[in-house]
């Protein structure tokens, strides 16, 4: 596998992983002090936004395009 694809595959599992804890544990995050939570929003932005840039690479480099899986 190709490394730069294989790391944005893996990003994006950490990505939805970390969805899915902040779901499991909705409760907790949303009773977290303000700095915290923010931090926490940052962090999240921080991340999609480096998984989009990650898009940007492999769509260009190699054609990539994830919603092909969906017929588009």
């Amino acid at each position: 596998m190709i490394p730069s694809v294989a790391s944005h595959t893996l990003s994006g599992g950490f990505l939805l992983l970390a969805l899915g804890l902040v779901a499991l544990n909705f409760k907790t995050v949303t009773s977290l002090p303000l700095l915290q939570l923010l931090l926490l929003v940052l962090v999240a932005s921080i991340a999609v936004g480096i998984h989009g840039v990650s898009h940007l690479g492999v769509e260009r480099e190699y054609g990539y395009n994830p919603w092909a899986l969906f017929g588009y």
